[in-house]
């Protein structure tokens, strides 16, 4: 399976399998690179397939500005008990490249196959139970956000 098919799949089936109030995630992929998001495209849920490591990463991205991604990667250090009693000890939360910071874990991935999609979909829609609500509690109020919405049908 080639990698957008991969991605696509992963990212689209981690979101139907989220619960309601958390289905309008906006997705997008590029290249290695599948991303679903909410209120700010620079805090997004990312999953990163690194095929020189044999691995796809799962994780929650801040980045955005060096001073909000620190003040969340702090919140989210503060509360690191409830996020590993949601997620188990495998999470990582650390500063990165750029200014940039992540709650992630990589995941072995030898090829792509609908196992693997299937087992990272449910994995990535689990960060997400856990860890927006977190993330919207600690938001800084002066970081930009607009929750995507959902048209409604007429008859």
């Amino acid at each position: 399976m080639d990698r957008r098919e991969f991605l696509r799949g992963l990212l689209e089936q981690a979101r139907a399998d989220l619960p309601g109030r958390f289905r309008t995630a906006r997705v997008e992929t590029h290249g290695s690179i599948g991303k679903l998001w909410y209120g700010n495209r620079e805090l997004h849920y990312e999953c990163w397939i690194r095929p020189r490591l044999s691995t796809v990463e799962i994780g929650l991205h801040f980045e955005a500005d060096p001073l909000t991604n620190a003040r969340l990667l702090g919140a989210f250090r503060s509360r690191e008990k409830a996020v590993r009693k949601g997620l188990g000890s495998a999470v990582r939360l650390e500063e990165w490249d750029r200014g940039w910071s992540r709650v992630w874990e990589p995941h072995e991935a030898t090829g792509l196959d609908d196992a693997l999609r299937g087992s990272l979909a449910k994995r990535l829609s689990r960060y997400v139970a856990v860890l927006e609500p977190i993330l919207r509690e600690e938001l800084p109020a002066e970081v930009s956000w607009r929750l995507p919405t959902t048209r409604r049908r007429t008859a």
